[in-house]
């Protein structure tokens, strides 16, 4: 029986280019940031695998949704890469995933689900690889190819050619297997076709409703065959043995124009059809893309239930009466249709907003600020020069279509765009106009389209056109007429430059409306505490290897550059703007920008246990392999569990390329991070998540850790200027309540406090050797600073103790650097929090606001990467001074973090965790501020929420 359904309604018209042997920026969301081709499962549920045009295939935890690793084919510019289909073996050991991929050969990839290895690939397919399915005995894969390649079986033991059928007249978008082994495909050449398990043709009916079937399902049992289509609205059930048609579903209530229901599949026992795709319907008072759910196989009664906000690409029937669907681009859920949604996973903004309204995008005459508002959510605006995201809208002016006597007609969504009446010749085959703007002056013409951006004059003759690789819902032209801002559907913001169509700056806002990444083509970029893993750089390593990906952070040292982001945009030349952030910076060698393919961190893989495995054991063996992409020896492993190091394995050197590692962990439900490094950096961590079956009354479980406190705080600056008024009090009040948790949560708490006079240099550095010296990995540190954060020159960031000013040259001799916190937070053996209220302004500061509120954005980031660990609170974002007030008798962060620890940030079982404290610090800060201030609260990679404190009340 099949459990895959989907259609596939992507262009396939431009130029397949080899992969590229160059890094490419990709965008690397918790979800998809491409549309979700397909969407499937085995029969038993564990995995969900799915297939997106951004060039990746995900694997999912069926049970919660949580992503389990990403998998990576060789890309290359245009659709190379684009992977349009998957399935998961049976076994649920293996994927197979395939789609457009280099020089032609259309591969079909094949992964292990335990390591993420690809384990072969399998070439020669004359076009795209539109479907994949394996037999329910798991011995053959099914491949429909596009054009006219028809269909093709594979052995799975050695992946070999067993049998092909290219007697097809168009592309094949669906195949289907039965339980008793038998297949039937759909191609646009308007047949039904079933096999036998021989795969030797039984039957072929062409007396189809429409000409454009794209999905094609058996029910259990073999007796009936569903079949959906493209171009009609109908969905048809045949007879399982004759193909002759049975009957059809109730479609009542559907619209006839724009209605296609393009995903169908029946229910695991055969007694329900269900049906899902362009068929929008108001439930519960919003407006949303419908399943429909037929009872009697599909003879009966129907209901329809809420599932995504656009299309319903794909969908599986799964056990106990839920679906599994892809529905909006990029996102993708379960429904029960005895309930409601089990979860919903999106991370991208979409920016369509309707086809008939482009006028939420509104950018100023500079391009420096706009407000946009995503589908189904509240406005929203972002200042590039602040990097600050706020809510609402502004009164900038949004597209035109039409200027004097200049007209833009036929261009909402439509091939048949018109300028004037007359339709221009500039837009690509299959390709769609979607969106439009004419220059203030009258001309200039922009129009976004499926995948370009062109511009023209005013007589519609192109003169120049930007292939972007995503819709462009939205476009502005800004009113110096400098600059052409555009919102795309893989969520991005992007700006060009008007005269040429240069790309300058790119812009992802995460959701959460607290995340954010901005980059030029070159790499350089500024990122938000917290946003730096979503984006990297994707390293092919062949075409029979799985190719690599390192986020941003990864080389941070050369290409963390907020000092050029700010100047993109003014010289609308990224060359140019590097220059100047350079001499203002006193690089006068220039910036270098190493070669990142020569420069690569290894990469490492955890071969078992697998992701999910269970243990009753507090010890376990991880069996890991590494590879040195350049041949650079491995200087080291280590191992993390729950985001902090294991003793066991600091300075652990590489044995080889593969080795093992006994961990002890605790007994409850753990994650186990491994990393590898060389001289470049470390690796991206391999996790595996553990779920314990042992006995919860382990005497390590009764053990209450210690807490240590490391608590800063300088007022009284020996430079008269820089003094402040609560930060020496801020320490105290945080050490203060910080001590009531002893005996409750903690054994003990231990604390030092060094606040004014005592604030020194030596002082601190002492403090710091002494929480390392004195933490286990059983208990807990905390490390608080309050006063003033500096950035020196060439940007290094230092907190200032009481001796030092903020000259580069007393920084350097007085000052505790960046280098020194990291070192601390990386050598703690237990769970590290950081308090950084270290961005006051004083008087000196306000002289030149520019440079005087530090960018606390890097150390934050540094401080969460994996190998270092540490959990950080930050009174501000960047660019914002943290302020202090008589009326509150302390800074606003520290007033709402002691709040926070008395009891207001307490949960109803009375633990304070980091993510309550985290959600009451950003709300009574911006309550206590007017939004003046926001903080910030970053975490590393798959952090846990864990306690902190308990009410003390």
């Amino acid at each position: 029986m099949r459990y895959l359904v989907f259609v596939f309604l992507a262009f396939t018209g431009s130029l397949l280019l080899a992969q590229s042997e160059e890094p490419i920026l990709r965008l690397n969301l918790g979800v998809h940031a491409g549309v979700i081709q397909r969407i499937a499962t085995a029969e038993s549920g564990k995995y969900i695998l799915t297939s997106s045009k951004d060039k990746t295939a995900k694997l999912w935890d069926a049970q919660t949704g949580s992503l389990l690793r990403t998998f990576r084919v060789p890309i290359g510019d245009g659709d190379a890469g684009m992977i349009y289909s998957g399935a998961i073996h049976p076994s649920e050991d293996q994927v197979a995933i395939g789609g457009w991929s280099e020089n032609y050969n259309h591969s079909i990839y094949i992964f292990s689900t335990q390591s993420g290895r690809l384990l072969r690939r399998i070439e020669g397919h004359r076009n795209v690889v539109n479907d994949l399915e394996f037999d329910p005995s798991g011995r053959y894969l099914a491949a429909a190819l596009g054009g006219d390649g028809g269909v093709k079986i594979y052995r799975t033991n050695t992946y070999s050619l067993f049998r092909e059928d290219t007697d097809y007249n168009g592309p094949t978008y669906g195949v289907a297997f039965s339980s008793n082994g038998n297949l039937a495909s759909v191609c646009y050449d308007g047949h039904l076709r079933l096999y036998n398990s021989e795969f030797q043709l039984i039957k072929k009916n062409n007396d189809l409703s429409g000409k454009m079937p794209c999905t094609v399902d058996i029910s259990a049992g073999s007796e009936h065959i569903a079949v959906s289509y493209i171009d009609v609205l109908s969905v048809d059930v045949f007879d399982g043995t004759t193909l002759n048609l049975d009957y059809q579903p109730d479609l009542s209530g559907i619209n006839e124009e724009y209605g296609r229901l393009i995903a169908v599949g029946f229910s695991i026992d055969g007694s329900q059809l269900v049906a899902g795709g362009s068929h929008g319907k108001y439930i519960d008072g919003r407006w949303w893309w419908s399943l429909r759910v037929w009872e009697n196989k599909g003879r009966g009664s129907y209901r329809d239930y809420p599932a995504g906000n656009a299309t319903i690409m794909d969908l599986n029937v799964l056990p106990e009466d839920k679906v599994l669907y892809a529905a909006g681009g990029q996102s993708w859920g379960v429904y029960s249709c005895v309930g409601n949604h089990q979860f919903i996973l999106s991370e991208a903004a979409g920016y369509r907003f309707g086809l008939r309204d482009r006028s939420h995008f509104k950018v100023s005459s500079d391009g420096y600020e706009f407000s946009i508002q995503p589908s189904n959510e509240n406005p929203v605006r972002f200042y590039m020069g602040r990097r600050e995201t706020k809510s609402g809208a502004t009164n900038y002016p949004s597209y035109k279509d039409e200027h004097g006597d200049l007209k833009i007609s036929n261009w909402d969504n439509r091939k048949a765009l018109k300028i004037n009446g007359e339709e221009p010749s500039f837009l690509s085959a299959s390709e769609s106009a979607k969106s439009v703007d004419i220059s203030d002056d009258g001309t200039r013409i922009v129009i976004g389209a499926s995948w370009h951006i062109y511009g023209l004059d005013n007589k519609g003759q192109e003169i120049w056109s930007t292939t972007t690789q995503s819709e462009v819902w939205v476009v502005n032209i800004t009113s110096d007429g400098n600059l052409v801002v555009a919102a795309c559907s893989d969520g991005t913001i992007r700006w060009y430059r008007m005269n040429d169509g240069e790309l300058l700056l790119s812009l992802f806002m995460h959701s959460d409306r607290k995340r954010w990444v901005v980059w030029t083509p070159e790499g350089y970029y500024d990122a938000a505490p917290g946003a730096e893993y979503l984006l990297g750089w994707h390293v092919n390593q062949g075409q029979d290897r799985a190719a690599l990906f390192y986020p941003i952070s990864r080389f941070r040292y050369q290409y963390y550059r907020p000092d050029v982001i700010d100047r993109v945009l003014e010289t609308l030349d990224v060359a140019e703007a590097v220059q100047q952030a350079d001499e203002i910076a006193q690089r006068f060698g220039g910036s270098r920008t190493r070669d990142i393919a020569a420069e690569l961190p290894p990469s490492i893989t955890i071969l078992d246990p697998a992701p999910g495995a269970s243990t009753s054991s507090n010890q376990v063996t991880i069996n890991y392999s590494i590879q040195s992409p350049n041949g650079e020896e491995v200087t080291g492993v280590k191992a993390l569990v729950n985001g902090r190091p294991v003793s066991e394995t600091r300075g652990l050197k590489a044995k080889g390329l593969r080795g093992s590692l006994q961990i002890d962990i605790p007994s409850a439900d753990c994650v186990i991070s491994v990393l590898a490094e060389n001289r470049f950096g470390s690796s991206e961590p391999a996790q595996v998540r553990l779920k314990w079956t042992g006995s919860t009354m382990a005497t390590a479980d009764l053990y209450k850790p210690n807490l240590y406190v490391l608590a800063i705080g300088v007022s009284e600056y020996e430079t008269a200027e820089l003094q402040l008024d609560f930060a020496a009090k801020d320490a105290q009040d945080f050490n203060t309540t910080i001590n009531k948790q002893g005996g409750s949560l903690y054994s003990s708490v231990e604390t030092r406090l060094l606040t004014d006079a005592n604030a020194t240099r030596a002082n601190i550095l002492e403090g710091l050797e002494w929480i390392v010296k004195e933490t286990t990995q059983h208990d807990i540190a905390m490390i608080f600073f309050a006063g003033h954060g500096r950035e020196t020159t060439r940007g290094t960031f230092y907190y200032v103790p009481v001796e030092a000013d903020l000259t580069d040259r007393s920084l350097r001799v007085n000052g505790i650097m960046r280098e020194d916190i990291k070192e601390t937070v990386a050598t703690i053996a237990g769970k590290v929090i950081v308090f950084i209220d270290a961005c006051h302004s004083g008087s000196l500061m306000e002289t030149s606001r520019r440079r005087g509120a530090p960018d606390m954005t890097r150390i934050i980031n540094e401080l969460t990467d994996a190998e270092n660990g540490a959990v950080v609170f930050s009174s501000s974002s960047a660019r914002q001074f943290s302020l202090e007030d008589q009326g509150w008798q302390n800074g606003a962060f520290t007033k709402a973090l002691v709040e926070g620890l008395n009891g207001s940030a307490a949960r109803p079982d009375g633990a304070i965790t980091w993510k309550s404290l985290d959600n009451y610090i950003t709300r009574r800060v911006k309550e206590l501020t007017g939004g003046e201030q926001a903080p910030t609260t970053n975490v590393p990679p798959n952090t846990e929420d864990y306690p902190l404190a308990v009410d003390p009340k």
